[in-house]
């Protein structure tokens, strides 16, 4: 078979890092792609050294849109000796030592789905968050969908997932909503690193994702020197999730709260009525929004560009998450003015903004004024931390 055949017939033999090693991950890895796309996907396999990860190619690149079939191959493209085998999307950028930084990942959490991207503006991105203002380096994943941008997966599990998408029609259900429900029949718990090591690489979509909006990483892995590996070791534990969540919801711009305590993640209550049975008084929060606001030195222009409505509900959203932090996680709370200039929790709150206002409001200025909106949440947040705790 031609090196540039798109079909994935025959998967390429695939270096297998750490093998010989005893209790070490062997992490085999394949690359999602269409034909229209296997320059990028060649791009990002070459990321992936010194792993040779194999092209899951789109068998029927002119049927309906689909994810499904590509990811039938990719997760199917398991070594025969692998412990653990990684699948990637093609438009993600990966950083270097990304490979090396996976299996380290994988060897903390053996048993678990991996994901190193999870979106900005997604219901887990507000734990990622409490992650990184706590020091945890990792999340439960609590959306409505398992982020496949970059998702690695015990072997076993991996092949099961493979032949359980055998059995699923081409169109209908997303690759992402099919991991989810087998994850969730296996019981296999989904994590997300804080950082994400993986960005999403958000160009036009194949499948009609474009209403979704820009979906980039919820606190991507800060810039230095070294490898992945060494920039985010991964040592810290898992995040506890708390029962109430506030989040900045995409969906419709409001300031939403979600009850976790039945673990559906389904009950969301207005943020506003949560601050409302904590004692917090409107008039005040509003009155504390617009001097925050005017503390801003481009607080006016951010006001006219974006508006009050969408601003206080990022307000709210950062009032309530400061409630929960001091509630929840009283020593970081304490050492909140600290964490905020560690690069980790600033990309962190850099992101809550843009992320839920993608669909609102253009792109180009969101990312504009992400230091302003990052501030505002900032001072929301402290305001909420610095209040004493709800009983």
């Amino acid at each position: 078979m031609a090196a540039d055949d798109p079909s994935t017939a025959d998967f390429p033999a695939r270096q297998r890092i750490g093998a010989g090693h005893e209790d070490v991950p062997v992490l085999s890895a394949a690359v999602m792609t269409h034909p229209r796309r296997l320059s990028q996907a060649r791009a990002v396999a070459a990321g992936l050294a010194p792993l040779e990860a194999a092209l899951a190619v789109d068998p029927e690149p002119d049927g309906p849109p689909s994810t499904v079939r590509s990811a039938r191959l990719a997760y199917a493209a398991v070594s025969p000796d692998a412990t653990h085998h990684l699948v990637v999307q093609d438009d993600v950028l990966l950083p270097d030592g990304f490979a090396a930084a996976a299996r380290q990942s994988l060897a903390r959490q053996p048993r678990a789905a991996v994901c190193y991207f999870v979106e900005w503006g997604s219901r887990t991105a507000a734990l990622v968050r409490f992650a990184a203002l706590t020091g945890a380096s990792w999340v439960p994943m609590v959306n409505p969908y398992v982020p496949t941008q970059a998702l690695a997966l015990p072997a076993d599990v991996a092949r099961e997932f493979a032949a359980f998408l055998a059995t699923q029609p081409d169109t209908g259900v997303a690759d992402d909503e099919l991991a989810l429900e087998f994850l969730g029949r296996a019981g296999v718990p989904c994590l997300v690193t804080v950082p994400n090591l993986v960005e999403h690489d958000d160009r036009s979509s194949l499948i009609g994702n474009h209403a979704h909006g820009v979906r980039l990483s919820a606190c991507l892995l800060p810039d230095g020197p070294g490898p992945a590996g060494e920039a985010a070791p991964l040592t810290g534990g898992v995040l506890d999730v708390p029962a109430l969540l506030p989040f900045l919801a995409w969906t419709d711009g409001t300031a939403t709260t979600i009850d976790t305590t039945d673990g559906s993640y389904s009950t969301r209550l207005p943020t506003g009525r949560v601050l409302a049975g904590w004692g917090w008084a409107e008039a005040e929060l509003t009155d504390a929004y617009r001097a925050a606001l005017a503390d801003l030195p481009a607080g006016g222009a951010l006001r006219a560009e974006i508006g009050d409505r969408h601003l206080h509900a990022l307000w709210e959203t950062a009032v309530a998450t400061g409630v929960v932090l001091g509630t929840d996680w009283p020593e970081s709370a304490a050492r909140l003015t600290e964490s905020l200039e560690t690069p980790l929790v600033r990309r962190a709150l850099r992101s809550m903004g843009p992320g839920a206002l993608r669909t609102f409001h253009d792109f180009d200025l969101l990312t504009g004024r992400a230091g302003e909106l990052a501030a505002l949440a900032t001072a929301g947040l402290l305001h909420g931390a610095g209040q004493k705790p709800p009983t």
